[in-house]
């Protein structure tokens, strides 16, 4: 077969499309028909050319609202006559004119598509783990869908690792980003999670619309640092796809049970021994610092007492504020020290809501506003109540003729043995802090580390005449900034090394000082200044809790800090930290005790069977100022 008669055979076997779809043909030309079949060649010919004509027409009435059939016709006509001149194979061409006109077809299309839809992307539903960026979970190992018992179970670990934290004292963004990050890595990734004050609820869909809801209470905190960060590790093996569900179920049972790191009289002595720290930090003499210790033990023994007897947390405050008042007012009274209200400031450190205060302006940060106005209301009640038992002990030691106390302290000029002994103060502080709030023992020189850079950059803000609210603010800012990346090589969230780190910038002279004016009588302040300086006071402390916040974010690009050698350690290793502690463990990390015992320590104004900071109350101890609940009362029904 010739190239013609191979021409005209491919020409005759034309498949004809629907004259609706866009664009002309283009292509070769066909040749006339020598030999062969003439007819089939003119019926397939004729057929090309009306396909011709009709897609033509029809580019013409989409670029022109009036289309002109003369000039269709015409133009129809002059491309039939084409072909006809040609003789052999023709050479293909384009039509730059039909080219252009898709192009500005194209061009006009997504021009009126953004003038309807406008320039942004549609609204769609956010995917619950984009609520982890930035966290230590930001990217979890996400498991297949799970069946609605296994999603029942997965929902049910969630919400108790919540319950837990929440009651060991964890941050309600925290709180928040575990359960995602645990509901996630196993399978559930359209779950909703709706944490309000000390309520939480999480909801699932599963695949044929069926909903499955648990929830659960927290009643009390009783603050735990070990075992917060026992959670902490429990949930980043979970994300990082080294833990199954079954696993993680057993070692969450197991921490439930986890005792304390220290036994009771060492959390007391811890706290004793944080008091005449701070005595000693802020200037009181080699008497005062013994004296603190003790009048520590006796308010937290104060507290545990009036604590069985069920009474309200404002009232347990005001009466170790009070004592402490009075403690400060007859020591310096008889002469055995010179400064009592050093002596004052330090056991307002002790009673002061400094988790409560830190953990209330996290929230209203973070986007937890309901939460956060919980959280303000305990806080300003404990302030109120240590106001009140301040003003209670003045008015007291007045009455029965004690002498007055000089609270205006005039400026020394620094002096080396000073500075250093002020130093090792602070980081004796935060140790004690650190020891008295459950901490682990590995928490402890970090927490140190961060208590003396936060009291160094303190001291160097007040030498350079830095406002003090301003130079709270910045000491604070880098408490955050050291507390996140070293926590997290640690193992543990931020909070573990943030609260101990803040207890050396807390302003409790300065409260002690305003309350004074307030409530003595005195010629040369009014109680409109008195008034003044308890309002610059509780600014200051709470510029604390800003600026950790804002160095915890500073601190977010950091977060290749987050040791993955740590998370591996060898269980070697993790048998020395169990001896260490003095606690056992069975087939879990981060040395758990199943069926431990649950008698612990509880902080002043605590009572009951676990431990808690200063003023709690109730049969399990809270945080500072609060008051605790069971255990059996942590977690609520499940609902469906």
């Amino acid at each position: 077969m010739s190239d013609r008669e191979l021409e005209d055979a491919t020409t005759a076997e034309v498949r004809v499309d629907s004259p609706t779809e866009p664009g002309p043909v283009r292509g070769s030309s066909p040749a006339p028909v020598e030999g062969g079949n003439p007819e089939a060649g003119s019926q397939a010919l004729r057929e090309l050319l009306e396909r011709t004509r009709l897609q033509r027409l029809a580019e013409l009435r989409e670029s022109s609202p009036e289309p002109q059939p003369e000039d269709v016709a015409k133009a129809a006509a002059a491309k039939a006559a084409k072909p006809g001149r040609s003789s052999g194979r023709s050479k293909p061409r384009t039509d730059h004119r039909g080219a252009s006109q898709r192009i500005a077809q194209k061009v006009a299309r997504r021009t009126v598509g953004k003038l309807v839809s406008g320039t942004t992307e549609n609204t769609q539903p956010v995917p619950i783990v984009t609520a982890l960026k930035g966290t230590p979970y930001q990217a979890p190992v996400q498991a297949q869908e799970p069946s609605e018992d296994e999603a029942r179970m997965i929902l049910d670990l969630a919400a108790d690792i919540a319950a837990m934290m929440m009651r060991a004292g964890a941050g309600t963004s925290d709180v928040e980003v575990s359960v995602i990050a645990a509901c996630t890595a196993c399978g559930l990734a359209t779950v909703e999670v709706d944490l309000t004050s000390n309520t939480l609820v999480v909801h699932y869909s599963t695949s044929d619309g069926r909903l499955l809801t648990v929830m659960r209470v927290n009643r009390g905190e009783s603050t735990h640092f070990a075992k917060l960060a026992s959670v902490h590790k429990l949930v980043t093996d979970l994300v990082d796809g080294r833990l199954e569900f079954h696993e993680a179920r057993s070692r969450l049972d197991a921490i439930r049970t986890q005792r304390r790191p220290f036994p009771e009289w060492f959390t007391v002595g811890a706290w004793g021994f944080m008091v005449g720290a701070l005595v000693l930090l802020l200037g009181g003499g080699p008497i005062a610092v013994p004296l603190g210790i003790a009048m520590a033990i006796v308010v937290f023994q104060l507290g545990k007492l009036l604590g069985r007897t069920h009474l309200p947390a404002f009232f347990i405050t005001a009466l170790q504020a009070a004592s402490a008042t009075l403690i400060a007012t007859i020591a310096g009274d008889v002469g055995i020290i010179d400064s009592p209200q050093y002596l004052v400031a330090a056991g307002i450190v002790l009673l002061l809501p400094t988790q409560s205060l830190y953990s209330a302006v996290q929230d209203a940060l973070t986007n937890f506003p309901l939460t956060a106005a919980g959280r303000l209301v305990g806080v300003f009640m404990t302030l109120a109540g240590i106001v009140s038992g301040i003003a209670l002990g003045i008015v007291c030691g007045q009455a029965i003729g004690l002498g007055h106390i000089e609270v205006l302290v005039p400026k020394t000029s620094p002096h080396v043995v000073t500075a250093i002994l002020s130093m090792v103060a602070a980081a004796v502080v935060s140790m004690s802090g650190a020891v008295a709030m459950s901490a682990r023992r590995r928490f402890i020189l970090p927490a140190a580390l961060v208590g003396l850079a936060s009291h160094i950059t303190m001291m160097s803000l007040t030498l350079l005449n830095i406002d003090n609210v301003l130079a709270s603010l910045l000491a604070a800012t880098v408490t955050g900034f050291l507390s996140r990346p070293l926590a997290l090589r640690l193992g543990a969230p931020a909070i573990v090394l943030m609260i101990p780190g803040i207890y050396t910038l807390l302003q409790g002279l300065s409260i002690f000082t305003a309350v004074y004016q307030i409530a003595s009588d005195s010629e040369n302040v009014s109680f409109a200044v008195g008034l003044s300086s308890l309002f610059t006071a509780i600014l200051a402390n709470a510029a604390l809790a800003v600026g950790a916040v804002l160095g915890s974010y500073l601190a977010l690009p950091l977060k290749n800090l987050k040791s993955q050698n740590f998370k591996s350690q060898s269980s070697a290793e993790e048998k020395v930290e169990e001896v260490r502690s003095g606690e056992t463990s069975t087939a879990v990390i981060d040395s758990v005790q199943p069926g431990g015992a649950k008698t612990q320590s509880s902080g002043p104004g605590g009572s009951g069977t676990q431990a808690g900071g200063p003023g709690g109350s109730g049969t399990q101890a809270g945080g500072p100022g609060g008051s605790g609940a069971a255990d059996a009362t942590e977690t609520g029904p499940i609902q469906t």
